[in-house]
């Protein structure tokens, strides 16, 4: 009897052993959509989406849903993938720091979670957003991605240490002649460190050198030494035209890769641009008047547009100070309004953004393998009454907006 019960016992542990395994596993989600903009293909209306451990794993108007699924009714509403910006300075307890070189910093450290900009993100249906030092810097440090959500800074990360950012504004003070010369010295330095460390390194290894030297890598100069090395991307804020040449001629001098975040009339550098494949930031004014220098009457000026025509990939900004240009859904719906193809404005939002970030595998549309960051809406995403309902970050709902009360409260003050 004894024998039969510690056999019992150790069959009952194995069992349980496996149905644990299988309570690990998360259980599937299915979103039944009155319409799908999936962004990388044609939209699928009506549809599901089926996601299981945070990732799509089918879409389409026959998806078969699992009968333990737990199914999300959207059947009158809108899904599309979450918005992304490929650039902010929001959400930072400080947007530059007081030294105008520090390539050595991360906004990691940086970072405040309890921020309202990223419970703000989320209701807009901004899922990954690519935090970086502000625009006032010459070395300003290392961006990162993270979602709007999250307890601390380690559960907001999506990927660490994407771009180092450097500016072309000069300081206030400073002229473009001088800022240029700082940023030149810069990497000038950074490279005859990285030949010389070689240099040694070689003899040492030779055994021609009897004493031994500690080689390793000056962590302050690790981060700028990965640029030159090809193995981080810059992003080089250029404020007008004439700063988007000059950039060019940087990274062709020393060799580094890069993204640029432009201001308003970058646009016309917009061949430039396209001649040395370079991606984009726009600024979030995307449309502005100016004063033709021949004729002297007012010219209404579209980026979008401008960069499209020239065949440059772009991306938006958004600016909290304006109430339009505070919404991607609003930048998209602009540059549509002024000309500029429905499919290539919502990829701006999405898509493009995710790519410039390196993480185009992972987000920006709605495929098989994708993570299920998703937006729910009440309608067509470029349609002023459209109200986003609720937010899926890898496959968990993480905003709804009847819970919220802080939106609850706004309405009723304007009613």
């Amino acid at each position: 009897m004894r024998m039969a019960w510690i056999l019992g016992a150790f069959l009952l542990v194995l069992s349980t052993g496996s149905n644990a395994g299988e309570i690990a596993r998360e259980k599937a989600v299915a979103i039944k959509a009155g319409k799908i903009i999936t962004i990388s293909g044609k939209e699928i209306s009506p549809g599901v989406i089926l996601v299981r451990d945070g990732k799509i794993v089918s879409v389409g108007k026959n998806v078969k849903i699992p009968w333990d699924a737990e199914v999300i009714d959207a059947s009158t509403k809108v899904v599309m993938p979450g918005w992304i910006e490929a650039h902010t300075s929001r959400g930072l307890d400080r947007g530059n720091e007081n030294v105008p070189s520090v390539p050595y910093v991360s906004v990691f450290d940086s970072i405040n979670p309890a921020s309202p900009f990223f419970e703000d993100s989320l209701r807009q249906g901004i899922t990954t957003l690519n935090v970086s030092p502000g625009n006032a810097t010459l070395i300003g440090g290392r961006s990162m991605a993270v979602h709007p959500v999250g307890m601390t800074v380690e559960e907001m990360a999506v990927a660490p240490d994407l771009f180092m950012k450097i500016s072309l504004q000069p300081a206030s003070g400073k002229s473009r002649m001088s800022h240029l010369a700082a940023l030149r010295k810069e990497f000038a330095t950074i490279r005859r460190y990285i030949a010389e460390l070689k240099e040694k390194r070689e003899v040492q290894a030779s055994g021609k050198k009897e004493k031994k030297e500690n080689l390793e890598l000056d962590i302050k100069k690790e981060a700028m030494a990965n640029l030159l090395q090809g193995k981080m991307w810059a992003l080089v804020y250029c404020p007008d035209a004439s700063s988007v040449l000059r950039a060019i001629d940087l990274a062709k001098q020393f060799s580094f890769k890069m993204k640029l975040v432009v201001g308003p009339d970058a646009w016309k550098a917009a061949k430039e641009i396209a001649e040395a494949k370079l991606e984009v930031i726009l600024d979030p004014s995307l449309v502005y008047w100016e004063t033709d220098e021949e004729k002297h009457d007012e010219v209404l000026r579209i980026a979008p547009i401008a960069f499209w025509k020239a065949g440059v990939k772009f991306s938006y900004q958004t600016d909290p100070n304006q109430f339009g240009t505070s919404y991607m859904w609003y930048q998209a719906a602009t540059a549509v309004k002024f000309g500029l193809p429905r499919d290539v404005a919502l990829k701006a939002g999405t898509l493009y953004p995710a790519q410039m970030l390196g993480l185009g595998d992972q987000f920006g549309s709605i495929e098989k393998g994708k993570a299920a960051d998703l937006v729910i809406l009440t309608g067509d995403p470029l349609d002023t009454m459209t109200w986003v309902d609720s937010v899926l970050v890898g496959g968990k709902i993480v905003y709804q907006r009847s819970k919220d009360e802080k939106l609850k409260r706004v309405l009723d003050l304007i009613k």
